[in-house]
């Protein structure tokens, strides 16, 4: 059976190798039908890939002509854009040293700016200085307006003072001629009328040596001289002027001043005494009366000697009674002379 399965196999095998050829020899068929169907679909393909090929080739060679040109046109314009971009930097460097110039300039108008804040500032402070100045100005001019105003006003003070004063002066001059005249027709001696209208008496026609006692001479002296003295200064033309009638002792420098002092006042003094009492006729009792009221008596001891020529004191002459006038505002004449004396030198 082994054997029968054997054969059966071997003759299996025979037949199963003839299939198995058959098989193949189908499948060659099959796959040479399928190479050359591949073959076809190749060649077809080919064919077909070719004339795409060429198509695409035309196209390649189209398109390379274009871009040939295309390659001009960028070289060209690779050229333009180099001449532009060299004139894109020559204008750049235009650029650059305009601004240089440019940043130049706006430096020097900083400069200048930083000059004129400075000449504004100057202009400024000269201006408020100015305004100042000016402000000094106004006040100086009011102050000038107003020193005019007080200048006017002065001068016009002493045009009257002035004219005052010419008037006074000339009073005075009148009655130191009047005084004079009086004198000289007393026709005595040991007396004299000065500048000042001042009359001075020399003590030894008057008093003892170191003594107050009026002598008779001296009452004699005073009998012809008061009344023609008295009668000048108290005229209607001449008392409204006089404010004071001033009798003054002097002695020399021999003693001490408190005793030439007491010896001066009580000499002075006796003179008025006299001229004051009953025992004086030469003038009325009006007249005394109007004398008590602006008549003084001083003594000035040994204050205002009289000197020699050589500078020593002359003790005669230091000796003496002056009877003297004062004039109203005497005292203000006497500054206005000194002013008016100053104003002419």
């Amino acid at each position: 059976m082994r054997r029968r399965g054997g054969k059966n196999r071997g003759g299996d095998g025979g037949s199963l190798w003839i299939s198995f050829s058959d098989l193949m020899s189908a499948l060659m068929l099959i796959f040479v039908l399928v190479l050359f169907y591949a073959v076809y679909q190749y060649y077809d393909m080919l064919e077909v890939k070719t004339a795409e090929l060429l198509r695409q080739s035309g196209l390649l060679d189209e398109k390379s002509s274009q871009l040939t040109l295309s390659q001009q046109e960028l070289e060209d314009k690779e050229n333009a854009l180099a001449l532009a971009q060299q004139a894109l930097d020559d204008k750049e460097a235009e650029l650059n040293s305009q601004s240089l110039k440019l940043t130049e300039t706006e430096q020097e108008l900083l400069n200048q700016k930083a000059k004129l804040l400075l000449q504004e500032d100057t202009l400024n402070a000269l201006q408020e200085k100015l305004a100042a100045q000016e402000s000094e100005l106004s006040s100086a001019r009011v102050s000038l307006d107003e020193a005019l105003a007080a200048q006017q006003t002065q001068k016009e003070q002493l045009d009257a003072q002035q004219a005052q004063l010419d008037k006074l002066v000339g009073v005075k001059s009148a009655i130191i001629e009047e005084l004079v005249r009086a004198l000289a027709n007393s026709n005595i001696s040991g007396a004299g009328v000065d500048d000042s209208g001042a009359i001075v008496f020399s003590t030894e026609m008057m008093f003892d040596v170191n003594r107050s006692t009026l002598k008779d001479v001296g009452k004699a002296f005073l009998n012809s001289f008061i009344p023609a003295y008295l009668d000048v200064l108290m005229s209607d033309d001449y008392s409204q002027y006089v404010s004071q009638i001033i009798i003054e002792g002097h002695t020399d420098t021999d003693g001490t001043f408190l005793t030439n002092m007491q010896l001066s006042q009580d000499r002075a003094y006796a003179v008025l005494r006299y001229i004051l009492s009953s025992e004086f006729t030469g003038i009325s009792g009006a007249a005394k009366e109007r004398l008590q009221q602006i008549v003084t008596v001083n003594g000035r001891s040994y204050s205002d000697p009289i000197y020699n020529d050589d500078g020593t004191v002359d003790m005669d002459a230091s000796r003496r009674v002056v009877i003297k006038f004062r004039m109203n505002d005497e005292d203000m004449v006497n500054e206005m002379l000194s002013i008016l004396d100053g104003m002419n030198n």
